[in-house]
């Protein structure tokens, strides 16, 4: 009800009709101004003429008494002149003297005068007679059939005489104005309610009211009888529930195709995940099956190859060499064979950390130790500047890490190559370690292909480069879970530089 009374206050029905009636209030306020002043000026043009009347009746008395210098039948007369209600003062001037006069009259100065008792002016400066007009003429008398001369008669009358004749009509014409504005109003307001407000009402409530659910049922009526711009409205709005329950009944239509559709798709997609899963846990199965049988031969080459080149002698030196390389490719097998392991196990969800403070310094140089042997072959180096840094980590996997880059260094060096290890403390705490090498260099558009799972670029496939490409994803992995960030930085044929950044322990989260 409430929201009905404001929009019927503001509709735009009911501001058209204040609109308009605020136009025509406005006209007809000066209208009603205008026939007032015309009023006005006809009423004092009848008063003036009335004045010029008396001219014709008093002419001939004056005149003959101004010649006999009558002054007491002058007064009588000018006295009855008085009597009239629209005459206010008169007076008789000769040669521009006041010769005498009656009431209220203007000098010759415009000084307001009053004739007392004893027929004499006196002042009256302080009344209100600015509104005074009148009217003068010459009296003339006939002497010996000749016409003379004999004074000035000026009439005067004031505009109270013509507002006291002016105002019953006045306040008619404003009585008659007041009925009009009112019944013209009370007529806006109707015509405006039946033509427009209720019509409008009805189009906004049934707007209001539409269920999207039962556009089938809703029906709207205006009551409109004639042909106007709100039949057409009624007619489209009608039209267009209709187009949104026939696009209604095919969304719902579409929708139950769709949703056959996804469970379709949806149970496809489950049953490859479910293959996918099952495979992925084959390759796992298969993969730790093959690593800790390749362990067991390994571990008894490598230690077996330690202990002969311990019982080895000078003389033995071709058998030296020959055993150095089997340790060196059982060292090397065997840090394979714990990656792929490791790389079953984080991707199973097995692998734990064992959170320790670590020493960089020691780590590093053990890293450093191992990969040693892989360097001979093409003559790198390997260059660390020893600072005693700590982080709080897992210290095998930091080793881990660092065995991965630091053979991938030397995998994708250049024959007298260098590999530079550095650490550092960055502005937020953080250590740093940057293995830098003198390698062939990663394009830019691969950095974030590297570190993916089995994934190996053309050029180490093209140059027979041994790895399987889970070395990086390793790396990637075991830092993610020591909560540290490893980037990648590199120029083609010049080097690249592998950072690796671990947070202060106080950064560290659910550890």
């Amino acid at each position: 009800m409430s929201n009905n009374l404001f929009l019927k206050q503001n509709s735009i029905a009911t501001q058209l009709i204040n609109f308009v009636f605020s136009i025509y209030c406005v006209i007809a306020v000066v209208i009603t101004i205008g026939q007032i002043a015309i009023e006005y000026k006809h009423t004092q043009q009848t008063v003036e003429d009335e004045l010029k009347i008396n001219q014709q009746i008093f002419e001939p008395v004056l005149s003959a008494g101004v010649w006999n210098l009558d002054k007491e039948q002058v007064n009588n007369t000018l006295n009855g002149m008085l009597a009239i209600p629209i005459v206010m003062g008169v007076k008789i001037e000769q040669k521009g003297e006041i010769f005498t006069g009656v009431g209220i009259i203007k000098s010759n100065s415009g000084e307001l005068l009053k004739f007392n008792v004893n027929e004499e002016p006196i002042s009256v400066g302080g009344a209100d007679f600015t509104k005074m007009f009148s009217h003068k003429f010459p009296i003339n008398y006939v002497f010996r059939g000749k016409s003379r001369e004999v004074g000035t008669v000026t009439l005067y009358s004031n505009s109270s005489v013509i507002i006291q004749r002016v105002q019953f009509g006045v306040i008619l014409i404003i009585i008659n104005a007041i009925i009009k504005t009112v019944a013209l109003w009370y007529l806006f307001v109707w015509v405006g309610n039946k033509l427009l407000i209720k019509p409008l009402l009805k189009l906004v409530h049934a707007i209001e009211t539409v269920d999207f659910d039962e556009l089938d049922e809703f029906k709207i009526n205006l009551d409109n009888k004639k042909e106007n711009e709100l039949t057409i409205i009624e007619s489209s709005f009608s039209e267009m529930l209709k187009n949104l329950a026939d696009a209604r009944i095919e969304i719902i239509k579409s929708q139950i195709l769709l949703e056959d559709k996804v469970k379709k798709r949806t149970k496809d997609l489950l049953e490859v995940k479910n293959q996918f899963e099952k495979a992925n846990k084959a390759k796992s199965d298969f993969l730790s099956r093959i690593s800790h049988e390749l362990n067991t031969p390994l571990n008894a080459i490598v230690g077996g190859s330690q202990v002969l080149q311990c019982n080895m002698t000078q003389d033995d030196s071709d058998n030296s060499i020959l055993l150095k390389h089997i340790n060196t490719a059982g060292l090397h097998l065997s840090m394979l064979v714990k990656d792929i392991m490791d790389f079953v196990y984080s991707n199973n969800g097995e692998f734990e950390v064992n959170w320790e403070e670590c020493n960089l310094n020691n780590i590093i140089i053990s890293s450093i130790v191992m990969v040693q042997p892989f360097t001979q072959a093409q003559n790198i180096t390997i260059d660390y500047e020893q600072k005693e840094h700590s982080v709080y980590a897992d210290s095998g996997r930091i080793r881990q890490i660092l065995v991965n880059l630091l053979n991938n260094a030397i995998k994708y060096n250049k024959k007298n190559g260098f590999i530079e290890v550095y650490t550092s403390v960055n502005s937020e705490g953080a250590v740093e370690i940057r293995i830098t090498d003198s390698g062939i260099g990663i394009d830019s558009s691969d950095h974030k292909l590297i570190f993916e799972p089995l994934l190996r670029l053309d050029y180490a496939k093209d140059n027979c480069i041994d790895g399987i490409g889970i070395g990086l994803s390793l790396v990637k992995n075991l830092s993610d879970r020591m909560q540290a960030t490893i980037s990648v930085s590199s120029k083609i044929n010049i080097g690249s530089t592998f950072t690796i950044t671990f947070k202060p322990k106080k950064d560290l989260q659910n550890i």
